[in-house]
């Protein structure tokens, strides 16, 4: 009986000192993950910019997709959402119960049309970015 309740007590012992290790390897994974997909809206804008001609608004023109993943909370994942925000040119996404990440795109104007673009759910989605002149040239974000 000695030994059911030493082992017991052990076993919460352990979880108790590994739970905070888990908790920061789930939130360090998911921060990973997303920082990867910022950088890829990112790099995907600025190939627009370097490399294609706008077009009016409405005509069909180059295009970049980016494939993204929103995780699902478990055991390696914490919830999380992400954004695309025309007004400010920024890339963001939120750990649950941490302070907002954002990336500006320095040097494209980053545009909206809809408003801000929100991911909140865990799912795979799309981004679609095309170069437009209408106002400057600015990267058209859409979901795709």
């Amino acid at each position: 009986m000695i030994r059911v309740v030493l082992a017991v007590l052990l076993t919460v012992a352990l979880l108790a000192a590994v739970t905070p290790a888990i908790d920061e390897s789930r939130t360090s994974r998911t921060a990973i993950h997303l920082n990867r997909v910022t950088e890829r809206v990112a790099r995907a804008a600025n190939s627009l910019v370097a490399h294609e001609d706008p077009t009016a608004p409405g005509v069909p023109g180059a295009r970049r997709l980016v494939r993204l993943r929103l995780l699902e909370r478990s055991w390696t994942a914490v919830d999380a959402s992400l954004w695309v925000d025309g007004e400010d040119d920024q890339i963001g996404y939120r750990l649950a119960g941490e302070r907002p990440h954002r990336t500006t795109l320095r040097e494209i104007d980053l545009r909206t049309p809809n408003g801000p673009i929100r991911f909140d759910a865990a799912g795979r989605y799309r981004l679609e970015l095309s170069l437009v002149r209408a106002d400057g040239v600015g990267v058209v974000v859409t979901r795709g």
